[in-house]
């Protein structure tokens, strides 16, 4: 009897949430693990401890990974609420990490890094002077990480368990080849352009002058669009910058789009999208040099990296030219709210969201002169379902709702009101560095703790693209408020017995 209990099939979501919480130790296991090698290359005091907590996260999560029988059918909803989960828990798992090997020694600065690392958010309140090889590389190493989830979020998750499958690059018509045609295959295609990409940009760097080991960490940091770096003059070197530039470009942009010059489905000029991306770069660039005063060659070459940082959402520091104009530092957020491609491992409502909205406004203008015409909205030459319409325009009003609670909340815990507003959309687009009106970068160890802490959720649902953490929060909500009301009955029917 025991055995046969054994072999039945979990409940759908169980088996999703083992399998996030293996997921979660499986990752940040093999980080510390990968982290605890590269610390031999320096001093090594971190290497035990790394080593050893990596090695048992890892065989925990091999061991929960073993036992989980899966349904015949996962329910969507489930899936959803496990990636939600797996962010969380990796969280939680690297912050542990940041105390264990004495980075910080408070909770609540463990827990901003941890989730500025894994969330890509270019915010960061530990000194990486003070950091040897190993948690340099564990910091930069759960921005990689991060990324990777991004991705596996735009392109897998929400197109075959969310919303949005019609733009899901899965069709294998005329011998096509396509990026997504199922899950696995999907996550094997990404990991194909995600670890050469950062193998190249690290060449890149490599050529510029840098180190070995400072190129991978700023290779690892601009593919993943996390923005963390190793110093204040990181970026000193123009060669140096021009490689980020082409670094944060490129991680800006859709995965579809590479994947289909990859296989040759389309070329350039096929591809709208990513001309909007590269469009919106110029056009900040050009306001940027029309805004401020004795630009030369340099400063409109830094103009550049501060706004392909913004829109690519990486967030690498840079100064700005003198006498910038006020108008600058408002364009500069507003190219952080509307972000890189879908698809990419960009933050930000993106861009397709954005172009979906605005021809829903002209659509609803036009119905206006001829209410009886059938208009389809297209995007990327596919017609988008009204399903995902209804779903892009929730989409909006939540990252909206989340940006302005967040600012709120922030506000009330000290910032004023310009600096609510920045820090709430940066960390909502998982973007950085927050700059003030004077276009100066903010430092965010200069903020209360309490403000700190109040921007994690929003860093967590916008890495997760809203719709996934909502979806986990309702779940959690709906299933507190049925306990409440199993309790309630048990209450009433106890009391009811003993009358």
């Amino acid at each position: 009897m025991a055995a046969g209990n054994s072999s039945r099939p979990w409940a759908s979501w169980t088996a999703a949430t083992a399998r996030a919480v293996s997921a979660a130790l499986l990752m940040v296991g093999g980080l510390a693990v990968c982290s605890g090698l590269i610390d031999l290359l320096g001093s090594g005091s971190d290497s035990p401890t790394l080593l050893i907590t990596g090695s048992g996260m890892g065989l925990l999560g091999s061991l929960l990974l073993g036992r989980v029988r899966g349904p015949g059918r996962t329910r969507p909803v489930d899936i959803i609420v496990a990636t939600t989960l797996t962010l969380t828990l990796g969280i939680l798992l690297v912050a542990g990490l940041y105390l264990m090997t004495g980075a910080t020694q408070r909770p609540d600065d463990a827990l901003f890094e941890a989730t500025t690392g894994i969330t890509t958010t270019a915010m960061s309140v530990l000194d990486p002077a003070g950091l040897g090889y190993g948690l340099r590389f564990l910091r930069a190493g759960s921005q990689w990480l991060g990324g990777f989830a991004a991705l596996l979020v735009g392109i897998v998750i929400l197109p075959f368990f969310g919303f949005g499958g019609e733009f899901a690059d899965r069709s294998r018509s005329g011998g096509y080849r396509p990026l997504a045609p199922d899950e696995a295959s999907a996550t094997r295609n990404i990991l194909r352009l995600y670890v050469p990409g950062t193998g190249l940009i690290w060449g890149g760097y490599t050529l510029a002058g840098k180190s070995w080991f400072d190129g991978l960490l700023l290779a690892m940091s601009t593919v993943s669009t996390g923005g963390f770096t190793s110093g204040a003059d990181e970026f000193a070197d123009p060669s140096v910058q021009w490689v980020a530039i082409g670094g944060m470009l490129l991680a800006g942009s859709s995965m579809v789009t590479f994947w289909h010059l990859f296989v040759g489905r389309g070329g350039l000029h096929r591809q709208t999208g990513l001309s909007m991306y590269l469009g919106l770069n110029a056009a900040g660039v050009l306001l940027l040099v029309l805004w401020s005063t004795g630009v030369d060659l340099a400063a409109a070459r830094r103009l550049l990296f501060v706004v392909a940082a913004s829109v690519s959402t990486t967030g690498f520091p840079m100064d700005v030219p003198s006498e910038w104009s006020t108008a600058a530092p408002v364009l500069l957020l507003l190219l952080v709210s509307v972000g890189a491609m879908s698809g990419s491992a960009g933050g930000g409502l993106q861009i397709r969201q954005h172009r979906a909205l605005m021809k829903m406004a002209l659509r609803e203008m036009a119905r206006q002169l001829h209410p009886r015409a059938v208009l389809k909205v297209r995007l990327d030459r596919r017609v988008a379902g009204e399903d995902t319409l209804r779903q892009i325009v929730v989409l909006q009003f939540l990252f909206v709702a989340v940006t302005f609670s967040t600012a709120f909340v922030v506000a009330v815990f000290g910032l004023d009101l310009a600096a609510s507003i920045s820090a709430a959309v940066h960390a909502t687009a998982t973007a950085g560095p927050v700059r003030g009106l004077d276009g100066v970068m903010v430092d965010p160890t200069e903020w209360p703790r309490s403000v700190r802490l109040a921007l994690l959720p929003a860093m967590v649902f916008g890495r997760l693209s809203i719709y996934p953490a909502v979806v986990a929060v309702a779940s959690l909500l709906s299933l507190l408020r049925d306990k409440a009301r199993v309790s309630r009955r048990y209450r009433a029917h106890r009391h009811g017995g003993s009358l």
